[in-house]
């Protein structure tokens, strides 16, 4: 086998979630030590390097952001128009799975092959018109691939909620809602154990809407009892410590399904949005638990569905049909297949 460049583009440090749907395939290609393997970034952020997500893997990040000069380019990024050339050796791996429809309105007709997680975002991608030419596969999701562990956030017998809102883009976060009521987070914490797990980007002070007055009021929350805030690529660790998850409009939710335990929807446009059947809504996962429409009432929710769950039908329905065999554990195997049959086609270019 003929040795070969890629990249794998994350475009910045920052962008840790990112980096969590490189991560098993990185893996699996710095262990196999047979293709020259790199994480490309536009600027070098030394404090960003110091995540322990980055740990084993700070060698190999370049600012050769050249991508044509690589045999092959690994994103779960959308490649921008001054990224790339109509020549670009492109595989979009995405980076979750969202109800989000600036995802999947975005041209992947010039990719050489785009690797889907399930036939719910088939379906999604292929309903714009420009992608229904685009190459793809089924793989499944690897984050759901023997997802990692981690210690014990707490060392009580309280039932542990996660709260996950995703980033301020087109106003779909819930975030500054549950800022907004500290007296009702003040009062989950009484009688549960809080993890706060907000999407990376709302840490990144290089992506659009970034406010570092959220940043800082989310700091303060450290100072609650029973309550941990945690900046992370990757939540499987996190989630698989909680027993009920609060959310928006995110990936975040359908990584969720993979445990089937019960959801509540902080509604972040109260009297706008509601929950529908349509596949192609951004609230499609709604159906898979309780929307609170009022911060106030969100405790009186967790309580009831901590009690009685009555979505874990729906919910694995929507799991089935979001991921492909979504526990069999061979996703990566799979997306690592398909990469190398496409690597075996590309003319090197590694310098000898």
């Amino acid at each position: 086998m003929t040795t070969k460049r890629i990249a794998f583009y994350l475009r910045s440090c920052g962008n840790l979630h990112y980096f969590a749907a490189i991560k098993p395939y990185l893996n699996h290609f710095v262990q196999a030590n047979h293709h020259q393997v790199f994480l490309a970034v536009t600027q070098i952020n030394e404090d960003w390097l110091q995540n322990p997500e980055y740990a084993g893997f700070t060698h190999l990040f370049t600012t050769d952001c050249d991508l044509d000069s690589y045999d092959l380019v690994v994103t779960p990024s959308f490649l921008r128009p001054e990224e790339r050339s109509d020549r670009t050796p492109a595989v979009q791996i995405f980076h979750g799975m969202s109800d989000k429809p600036f995802t999947y309105e975005r041209d992947f007709s010039n990719y050489l092959l785009c690797l889907c997680v399930g036939q719910r975002q088939v379906e999604r991608l292929l309903q714009t018109p420009c992608n229904q030419t685009m190459q793809w596969t089924l793989i499944g999701y690897p984050k759901f691939d023997h997802p990692p562990t981690a210690a014990p956030l707490f060392e009580n017998n309280r039932k542990t909620i996660i709260y996950c809102p995703t980033w301020r883009k087109e106003n779909i976060s819930s975030i500054e809602i549950f800022l907004d009521h500290a007296d009702v987070i003040e009062q989950l914490t009484q009688d549960y154990n809080l993890i706060v797990k907000p999407h990376p980007n709302l840490f990144n002070p290089d992506r659009q809407f970034y406010d570092p007055s959220i940043v800082d009021r989310l700091q303060q929350l450290q100072q609650l009892p029973n309550l941990k805030l945690i900046r992370s690529g990757n939540v499987m660790p996190w989630y698989a410590q909680s027993d009920l998850f609060i959310g928006d409009i995110s990936a975040a939710g359908y990584e969720w399904l993979y445990y089937n335990r019960p959801m509540i929807f902080l509604n972040p446009q109260p009297g706008v949005l509601q929950p529908s059947t349509d596949v192609a809504s951004m609230t499609y996962l709604w159906q898979c638990g309780e929307v609170c429409h009022d911060m106030r009432q969100i405790k009186s929710l967790v309580e009831a569905n901590l009690a009685v769950d009555s979505y874990q039908t729906m919910r694995e329905s929507l799991l089935h049909y979001s991921v492909f065999n979504p526990r069999d554990n061979q996703a990566t195997q799979r997306g690592i297949a398909a990469i190398e049959r496409l690597l075996s086609r590309q003319p090197s270019m590694v310098h000898i």
